[in-house]
């Protein structure tokens, strides 16, 4: 075996014109940039001085298209492995500025040109402050040396001159000006691992030793899952964790952030498990090999109970009436079975712009929510209750066109019910009753009753078992206070002011007639579904007509099952049922905390 530095490279295409540099990680692969290769698929690799032209093909490429791209990187295999010591990474916090050294002393080996045989080398400075765009480190050189950065040094490899560990790769400089050749980037190896994971099979890292992380990553190489199952799965084998999470591209990624940036010796134990079953992957062989003490323990211990096969999502919104000036707080929160994984706001806006700033974001939100069941829920104090939210846009960035709120579930909530009030626990109760009875059941409210607030108020007050009411029209605003001051959870009404007189014109028995027998024998978890079906109904040249119960239908489901609220400060457990129903969440308007 050779010793020495022969790890370092240079590329050429097949006709022999060189074309950058590169660094040998394995005894097969080799690292460059992208656009060393670009419009390639063979090349040949030379290492001075050991081996010569020896083919090689472009293995994969990262996100690099053009000049200024992110993912400016490439891998080469070549066509056998080589009796040549590949490099050794060093460790990823070596750039770090410390006491005594603001900025590291590197080298790189290039190819410019008058020295593409043998090639050159360039002496580089920089540190891990220098981060440019969350992709490169910017590095330079001093004007007393000699050789400066050019065509050529793409790909090679800069390495610590102390210690010959490799810290990154080359990537572009300033080819003309005063800082022609004295300005460069550089990809560090954090970014790097980035776009290629296979780093991480050679690069130093203390979470856990090689031979059992390298068998990790090959289990879940290849795994494809969307960001919000990656963070779910995260957040459900680490519920304390409160802090915002990365966007994981991949299972790998999430795995390395919990051994890197989490705690706890059993930190794997609990996450793999998740990852696992949300992967359709089996964890236990390698828990069973590489962990056996924590893997027996974890295998008597006594079952935690699983959420639903099929996650649901809610994304709520919060709308706060300021005092002064007519003006609102929005906020909005995403929620995956229960589990916060995103939150915006507040932002203060008007009346007038309260659509416009809810489908804004919303449009932020929706990733959160791809590949689940989901529904967007609306907290608002009751002179927005019937607000036409689901003939709102859903604004989806990338899509052609925008598509109604009304295709997902929509449902109204009260904002006075996030509060710790007694009709926030009257309307517990009420759900429990109709959780266990399991069929909503509403009571029919004719437009043209002669009640005020206290009539109806004591109409409610006194039937416990009352818990959904259908409305043949727009609520007069006494019922609906009474009606949210008596806890009832479930109310739909059709957006129609039926005006005064004897309410002939407003057709309310075919309305109720209509609403009554398509809810009244459904469980009331699934009446949001139930609602957006008829309301696509409605709206059906097949299905629908003019009277249609589906049309300007407004849901009011604001039961202990709903999710938790967006996003001022602590939650709150207004209560739970026997029935398995958790708690809504309230939070004080006197903190911004993330909660």
């Amino acid at each position: 075996m050779m010793a020495g530095m022969h790890w370092r490279a240079r590329i050429g295409t097949v006709d022999g014109v060189p074309a950058g540099a590169g660094v040998l990680v394995d005894r097969a692969r080799l690292i460059t940039c992208a656009h060393v290769v670009d419009g390639l698929g063979e090349v040949v690799v030379t290492l001075p001085g050991v081996a010569e032209a020896l083919p090689a093909t472009v293995a994969w490429t990262g996100g690099w298209r053009c000049q200024g791209d992110r993912g400016d990187l490439a891998v080469l295999e070549l066509g056998e492995p080589l009796a040549v010591s590949p490099c050794a990474f060093a460790p990823l916090d070596v750039l770090r500025p410390r006491e005594g050294r603001g900025t590291a002393e590197l080298r790189a080996l290039g190819f410019p040109f008058g020295h593409e045989k043998d090639g050159t080398h360039v002496t580089l400075r920089t540190s891990a402050d220098r981060l440019l765009g969350q992709e490169w480190l910017e590095i330079d050189v001093e004007q007393a040396h000699l050789q400066r950065l050019g065509e050529g040094f793409s790909g090679a490899a800069v390495y610590d001159p102390g210690t010959n560990l490799v810290v990154g790769i080359v990537t572009d400089a300033v080819l003309s000006g005063d800082q022609e050749g004295y300005i460069g980037r550089m990809l560090p190896l954090d970014t790097i691992r980035g776009h290629w994971e296979d780093l991480d099979d050679f690069l130093p890292l203390d979470w856990l030793p090689d031979a059992p992380r390298r068998e990790l990553r090959a289990l879940f190489d290849g795994v494809r899952l969307d960001p919000g199952t990656l963070e779910l799965a995260v957040r459900r084998a680490f519920p304390t964790f409160r802090r915002p999470l990365p966007a994981f591209r991949t299972a790998w990624h999430a795995i390395r952030y919990a051994g890197e940036e989490l705690t706890g010796e059993d930190r794997l134990l609990r996450l793999l498990p998740e990852l696992g079953a949300a992967a359709i992957v089996t964890v236990d062989p390698w828990l069973r090999r590489w962990m056996p003490d924590r893997y027996d323990d974890l295998a008597h211990a006594p079952a935690a109970p699983r959420p639903p096969s099929r996650p649901t999502g809610s994304v709520v919104f919060r709308a706060q009436p300021m005092t002064r000036g007519g003006a609102i707080d929005l906020s909005v929160s995403t929620v995956i079975d229960g589990v916060p994984v995103s939150r915006a706001g507040p932002v203060r806006v008007r009346r007038q712009q309260l659509r416009a700033r809810t489908e804004a974001l919303l449009a932020e939100q929706i990733g959160s929510v791809h590949g689940f069941d989901w529904m967007l829920e609306f907290v608002v104090p009751e002179g927005l209750m019937s607000e036409p939210f689901e003939e709102w846009q859903i604004r989806e960035p990338g899509a052609a066109r925008p598509r109604p709120m009304r295709t997902v579930p929509v449902v109204v909530r009260h904002l006075d019910r996030l509060e710790p009030l007694l009709a926030s626990y009257l309307a517990v109760r009420r759900w429990a009753t109709v959780r266990a009875r399991g069929r909503t059941r509403p009571v029919r409210v004719e437009c043209g009753l002669p009640y005020g607030y206290e009539e109806f108020h004591d109409w409610l007050d006194a039937d416990e078992q009352l818990c959904a009411l259908a409305y043949a029209a727009t609520p007069d605003p006494n019922w609906l206070s009474a009606a949210l001051d008596t806890g009832v959870p479930i109310m739909l009404w059709r957006r129609h002011d039926c005006g005064a007189g004897n309410h002939a014109h407003c057709a309310p028995e075919k309305f109720l007639d209509r609403i009554t027998d398509a809810v009244a024998d459904l469980d009331p978890a699934r009446l949001p579904f139930e609602v957006m079906r008829l309301r696509k109904d409605a709206r059906s040249p097949d299905k629908g007509d003019a009277e249609h119960c589906g049309h300007r239908l407004t849901l009011f489901w604001d039961g202990a099952e709903s999710k938790p609220d967006p996003p001022l400060s602590a939650a709150h457990k207004a209560g739970t049922s026997d029935s398995g129903s958790g708690g809504s969440g309230t939070e004080s308007t006197e903190s911004t905390g993330s909660g």
